[in-house]
């Protein structure tokens, strides 16, 4: 299923929708433009699969400390196990100076050499939810007239951070309320905890755990994505159920409601 073969890196201007080298033979032998390398699945993937809730799950993975770098989707269908579609982008800030960007940008991305791309690319957050809504309705996932909530679907998470914390705050620089699409979550460290009997505490030591092997490059958005949606797949192919573990509360201030007893933050 998850196989071990080293692979291209994934052009990142072909997942903005903006690679013009597709005729290149040179960029092309560099660069990989196939986004489901990876998540392959096969028949006997299949053969434990639990009856699920949802229909299609969606693997998120936020980068940025101080504000969003990068916004990450890998959408998996539950039925098949197969990937179906991705959406990503750069996140440019709008709280730092363009001094600070740069320091920001070098620091965390010019080290695995895609800072030039995240500088041709990045748009503000504003303009990302603006087109990841568009892709959520294209992928009907989502409709602004039926309340903005997703439809037969469900965020996955590597932890709580990223739909307790980041989005939030985010949310919050960007001057934008926080869309209802965001409002509950499954954090699988809490899935994998209950399913397997044991602790996880990240990424790695699930993929470690499970005996899979790294794809691309660690703390690299996109990549992780792709990771975290192949332990999913693995935990799913084991029998295991998805369900939300967290919810936030509209009544209550947006406080979080953690809906696993046995859970990890």
């Amino acid at each position: 299923m998850n196989t071990t073969r080293r692979r291209k890196p994934l052009c990142l201007y072909y997942t903005h929708g903006k690679c013009t080298k597709m005729d290149d033979p040179v960029h092309i032998e560099m660069f990989n433009h196939n986004c489901s390398l990876g998540l392959e699945v096969n028949a006997d993937a299949l053969k434990q699969l639990q009856s699920q809730d949802f229909d299609y799950l969606l693997v998120l993975d936020l980068e940025g400390k101080v504000e969003i770098l990068e916004f990450p989707v890998v959408m998996i269908d539950l039925k098949t196990l197969r990937f179906v579609d991705l959406f990503h982008r750069f996140v440019r800030p709008v709280k730092m100076g363009e001094q600070r960007v740069n320091e920001y940008i070098e620091g965390k991305y010019g080290k695995i050499g895609v800072d030039r791309v995240w500088h041709d690319t990045a748009i503000t957050f504003q303009e990302v939810l603006q087109e990841f809504e568009v892709w959520m309705a294209h992928n009907n996932l989502w409709e602004r007239e039926q309340g903005g909530s997703l439809h037969r679907a469900a965020f996955v998470t590597c932890g709580n951070w990223d739909l307790k914390t980041k989005i939030p705050q985010q949310c919050k620089d960007s001057n934008i309320k926080l869309p209802s699409y965001f409002m509950e979550w499954i954090n699988l460290k809490d899935i994998y905890l209950n399913f397997y009997k044991r602790r996880a505490p990240g990424m790695r030591s699930m993929m470690n755990e499970l005996q899979i092997s790294l794809l691309g490059t660690h703390h690299l958005g996109i990549d992780d994505s792709k990771n975290i949606a192949r332990v999913m797949q693995r935990m799913l192919s084991d029998g295991a159920v998805m369900q939300i573990t967290a919810r936030r509360s509209v009544r209550s201030h947006g406080n979080v409601e953690f809906l696993f007893k046995n859970r990890i933050t």
